[in-house]
């Protein structure tokens, strides 16, 4: 590709972080490829959750004041808001399709222990490793899924993630979150990315 046209189009900023074209190429092609799992890993964390919420508060948990952060409770207006802004109907499915991976993530933090317990989260992720094997808790949730969100959104901004903070094990780490759910839901993701 022509240097007027990586100037034009890429943007002489975004590129410098490229020794090349065809790092660049590869950079298109690692991110492809992260596509379907990272789709499938956000979709089932909040169907997940919703399911979770649904059963230990209400149909409505995301109007719980008791439960939510001050935090949760604004991006939950800003969904609202941006539905209202588009003229689309207000539900609960179209408030949560259109809450970020990040407000999901976030239900792991610490302003959370004491609502979303230890046996909650095996309810989220019913495939929990045994103990024997591998001790997770809400902490080593949290920094898997924000290292996962930082990945994704550097990917849906269309940024370097080839060879960058410790992205390069990246599709084993995806894996082991949605073994966590289930074992088939880490199949599926892996036969459709393959296929």
């Amino acid at each position: 590709m022509k240097d007027s046209l990586i100037e034009q189009f890429i943007g002489q900023e975004r590129f410098s972080a490229y020794e090349s074209i065809a790092e660049y190429e590869q950079n298109l092609t690692f991110s492809k490829q992260s596509y379907i799992p990272l789709s499938i890993l956000e979709v089932s964390l909040r169907n997940s959750i919703d399911k979770l919420l649904t059963a230990k508060i209400s149909d409505n948990w995301y109007e719980a004041d008791w439960f939510l952060t001050k935090d949760s409770k604004l991006k939950i207006l800003q969904a609202i808001e941006l539905l209202e802004k588009r003229k689309e109907s207000i539900s609960k499915h179209k408030i949560i399709a259109e809450l970020s991976f990040g407000f999901w993530v976030n239900l792991f933090k610490k302003p959370y222990e004491k609502k979303l317990r230890i046996n909650d989260l095996k309810k989220i992720f019913p495939n929990f490793p045994p103990k024997n094997i591998r001790i997770v808790n809400r902490d080593s949730l949290y920094k898997e899924l924000n290292h996962l969100r930082n990945f994704r959104n550097r990917v849906f901004h269309h940024e370097r993630v080839l060879n960058k903070d410790g992205y390069n094990d990246i599709f084993s780490e995806i894996n082991e979150i949605l073994k966590y759910f289930d074992n088939d839901i880490c199949e599926f993701a892996k036969r459709v990315n393959n296929g």
